[in-house]
């Protein structure tokens, strides 16, 4: 009978040794997984940044081209960004701030004024003047960016979020 009791705690303490080193290899997985891709899996912040806008031209004027500037920070590293936009005054105090990233590949679009639509030299996507995708292989409309004025000076946010279709925000 002594020799059971002995069979039954020797049973478990060995399941309880189990239990605890099965819990501590899976907390130390679960910080080891959230320390790997952990920031991968967070959104990006946008922060707001100045652009050189020039002598702002009056609504209805032509798209312009802007270079919005900014230091990012990845994990430990540091780096320069820059992005092209193009910005155009809607009304007085409105403005319109298009990315000029294709959204099939992220070739830069440029502007053509003579025909009144943004095109992709890569492959000939053409967007019209909202950024809605008229021809070629691009999926999805440009992204725009969100504008803010403030005494006169023109602000971008560096994350472009994808254009909705609202008709306040066309062109």
């Amino acid at each position: 009978m002594d020799n059971d009791s002995d069979m039954g705690r020797r049973r478990f303490m060995e399941m309880g040794i189990y239990a605890i080193t099965a819990a501590i290899a899976a907390v130390s997985s679960g910080a080891l997984g959230l320390f790997t891709i952990g920031p991968s899996l967070r959104k990006k912040r946008s922060k707001w940044v100045e652009v050189e806008f020039g002598n702002p031209p009056s609504a209805g004027a032509t798209f312009s081209r802007v270079v919005l500037e900014y230091e990012t920070k990845d994990g430990w590293l540091t780096g320069q960004v820059r992005k092209l936009a193009y910005v155009k005054r809607v009304r007085r105090d409105h403005v319109i701030a298009i990315s000029a990233d294709c959204s099939h590949l992220g070739c830069i679009v440029t502007w053509d004024e003579g025909q009144k639509i943004f095109k992709c030299p890569c492959h000939q996507g053409k967007f019209d003047v909202n950024g809605r995708v008229i021809s070629g292989p691009p999926p999805a409309p440009l992204k725009r960016h969100k504008t803010r004025m403030d005494n006169g000076k023109l602000f971008l946010a560096t994350e472009p979020v994808p254009y909705g279709g609202d008709a306040s925000e066309s062109v």
